[in-house]
């Protein structure tokens, strides 16, 4: 990625001199929508659809050993500067476009002028990696500082649609990625046990997206879905006891995607997404996943799971038997949507009630959420679907499915300015109502409380929707939303 001069970061160590840490070019969605998309573009992109506007953020990291102050300034802007991290903390303004703060641990922040979380600056104070768990794997793919692509490294190869990837089968692999090391290609682990990706460097797909060429600047053409594209890392196939953590992903589809798989572990990673169904972390049919220390910027939703169909038919494994998500637990991060930042529930299979079509036992804890960080800029749809797809806080059955045992605890919420959608938006949907070609509506959810919520920033009474909470009415079958428990109130 190209470096950038929108912000300027330098840290310090007690007593010693300011060092300037690198900042480049981020991509991301900017949630403005426009016309078609021209001839060029679909005959370029091998299959194309709806997104949102490209724009230009920043990124900065560095590996954090000892307690630093860290001082961001904005060239050329002379207003105040805002910070969001996972925690609490003091900070100084002694400037215009200047910040002032101390890190006694790595941090996830991300740095705005004013308002404009859209192209502010995510800033990674990054725990240095940790050494390898497994001590002597069976197979170890090596990635040195530098830059690996399919043209000059022979562990990446290309998938049938062209796109660079690392496969991976083998039980007992070890991946190190290097500080200093970017790997161009997605890293798909089929059916293998006992794999570890770790290191410190970064998987960058970021030449994959449209106008990387050009810096990123905002530019009318949408964000893209191109048949075969694949997450940065693609964990599927019957996959067990797979760990990814201590590097960094800037994604030209997804970042994490698991599909019939358990015991996943996620740990101290920077994800950032840019283009249409671009997730975070996204879920299907697994069992027994713990993530924390995430720093999420996503196009689309950050954190979510359903349960045993995909809206993206080539990230679906064929053959294998339905079977429940569950077991879930993400803590510590902090995470920032163009869209929603949670989706627990939905694409269920129709005519199979609870049994394998189940989503049950998540529990999401001590995280900070931006709640929305593009705001209604009046080109988008009416209200009433705004708020249809909406929701910081999103739990969805339909497809027959039953959703339960979810617990949000010990979360701070930002309301971005401008957000127009709900805060909560729980739905039971019916026949009618379903997304994605779901043939059958939903069947229900229950036993989900949110816990210690600090709401921040909301705009006084009747600006937004605090929380919608919808079903069918009971057909006898015990259809419908029970035991859902906000503070102070339950319904």
């Amino acid at each position: 990625m190209k470096a950038t001069n929108e912000f300027r970061v330098e840290v310090r160590e007690s007593g010693g001199a300011w060092r300037e840490v690198p900042i480049e070019l981020l991509a991301v969605g900017s949630g403005k929508r426009h016309a078609e998309f021209p001839p060029e573009a679909l005959r370029g992109f091998d299959g194309i659809g709806a997104g949102f506007q490209m724009a230009r953020a920043a990124l900065g990291e560095f590996f954090w050993e000892r307690p630093v102050d860290a001082r961001v300034t904005a060239p050329g802007f002379d207003g105040p500067l805002g910070l969001s991290s996972r925690r609490d903390f003091p900070m100084e303004r002694p400037a215009p476009g200047c910040l002032l703060f101390h890190l006694d641990g790595p941090e996830m922040v991300l740095v705005r002028k004013g308002d404009d979380y859209v192209h502010g600056l995510s800033l990674l104070a990054r725990p240095m990696p940790a050494a390898p768990a497994n001590a002597a794997p069976r197979q170890i793919l090596h990635f040195g500082p530098g830059f690996h692509a399919a043209g000059n490294n022979p562990l990446i190869g290309r998938d049938r649609h062209g796109a660079p990837v690392v496969s991976i089968t083998g039980d007992d692999t070890l991946v190190v990625i290097e500080p200093g090391a970017r790997v161009e290609a997605a890293f798909d682990i089929c059916g293998a046990k006992r794999v570890e990706i770790c290191g410190g460097g970064r998987i960058d797909l970021s030449a994959r997206l449209p106008h990387a060429a050009g810096g990123f600047a905002d530019t009318p053409l949408w964000g893209t879905i191109r048949k075969g594209a694949l997450p940065a890392i693609y964990i599927h196939g019957d996959a067990e006891d797979i760990t990814v953590r201590d590097i960094t992903m800037i994604c030209d589809f997804r970042g994490i995607c698991t599909r019939n798989a358990r015991d996943v572990h996620l740990r101290n990673l920077g994800i950032f997404t840019a283009t249409t169904n671009a997730d975070g972390v996204n879920m299907i049919a697994t069992e027994n996943v713990g993530a924390d220390a995430l720093c999420i910027r996503s196009q689309d939703d950050c954190f979510c799971a359903y349960n045993n169909c995909d809206s993206i038919p080539w990230l679906w494994d064929e053959g294998f038997a339905p079977r429940p998500m569950r077991r879930v637990r993400l803590a510590r991060s902090l995470l920032a949507s163009n869209c929603r930042a949670f989706v627990f529930g939905g694409h269920g299979i129709a005519g199979m009630r609870g049994g394998a079509n189940l989503l049950e036992d998540f529990e999401v804890s001590d995280c900070r959420i931006l709640g929305n960080v593009v705001p209604d800029d009046g080109t988008g749809p009416d209200m009433a679907h705004a708020r249809y797809w909406s929701g910081v806080f999103r739990i969805l059955s339909q497809g027959d499915e039953l959703v339960r045992r979810i617990c949000f605890r010990d979360i701070a919420v930002e309301w971005v300015p401008g957000y127009v959608g709900a805060s909560r938006y729980i739905q039971v949907r019916s026949k009618g109502e379903v997304s994605y070609g779901e043939k059958t509506g939903g069947w229900r959810i229950e036993d989900v409380s949110f816990e210690e919520i600090d709401w921040r920033n909301v705009p006084p009474p009747g600006m937004h929707v605090e929380d919608i909470v919808v079903a069918p009415s009971d057909d006898g079958t015990g259809i419908g939303i029970r035991r859902i428990r906000f503070p102070g109130k339950q319904g």
